[in-house]
């Protein structure tokens, strides 16, 4: 009984300190993608397909709670009645994600059209990698949001720019091959399903 408890006792610390390994992990990651960026656009996959989904759930969580914060900083209490006003909290969110993923897709079908053996894993990498400059700029605006501090705006309009240069680049470079007339109409394309799909919604 006694060797079978201690053997529970090291398989739960073994298991804490692989979760605490895996976030330190993911925070060498992402300052590895701030200090060394050039080295996302080679072809090779660098096994981080995982930590590239990380931030792409991320940033579209922080999507989703740039919008909520509206919540707190209006003062209309009719926007707190109804399902729908609520449901227009997730409209941006639900948009951007089907839109991206709809744009992961098409890259990987369009890539493997053109002789390139990249699978989704590839993609995640590159876009979540990408996605890191992005978040941050999101991170930052959302507490001057919610403190009503205007310069805000200047970061989550960023954020976006960034996003959207983030679809040229993978689309450039990986996708069109140097082509820059394919990789802006990816990004165009990108931006009209986003619209649409808000549209709908």
């Amino acid at each position: 009984m006694k060797n079978q408890n201690q053997n529970e006792v090291v398989e739960k610390q073994e298991d804490n300190k692989g979760k605490e390994g895996k976030l330190g992990n993911y925070f060498q990651y992402v300052m590895q993608v701030i200090k060394e960026p050039d080295h996302l656009l080679s072809d090779e996959t660098q096994g981080k397909q995982q930590f590239g989904l990380i931030t792409l759930i991320a940033f579209l969580g922080l999507i989703l709670l740039s919008n909520v914060i509206g919540i707190f900083t209006y003062l209309d209490a009719l926007r707190y009645l109804g399902f729908s006003d609520y449901f227009n909290y997730f409209e941006r969110t639900i948009a951007y994600a089907v839109a991206l993923a709809l744009l992961l897709f098409v890259l990987k079908n369009v890539a493997n059209k053109n002789g390139k053996t990249y699978d989704l894993n590839f993609f995640f990498e590159k876009l979540g990698a990408l996605l890191v400059f992005p978040s941050i700029l999101l991170l930052v605006s959302i507490p001057l949001e919610l403190v009503d501090i205007t310069i805000y705006s200047w970061f989550s309009s960023l954020a976006y720019t960034f996003l959207y240069l983030s679809i040229f680049l993978i689309s450039y470079f990986f996708v069109a091959k140097n082509n820059l007339k394919t990789a802006v109409l990816f990004v165009a394309g990108f931006y009209f399903v986003y619209r649409l799909i808000f549209l709908i919604l």
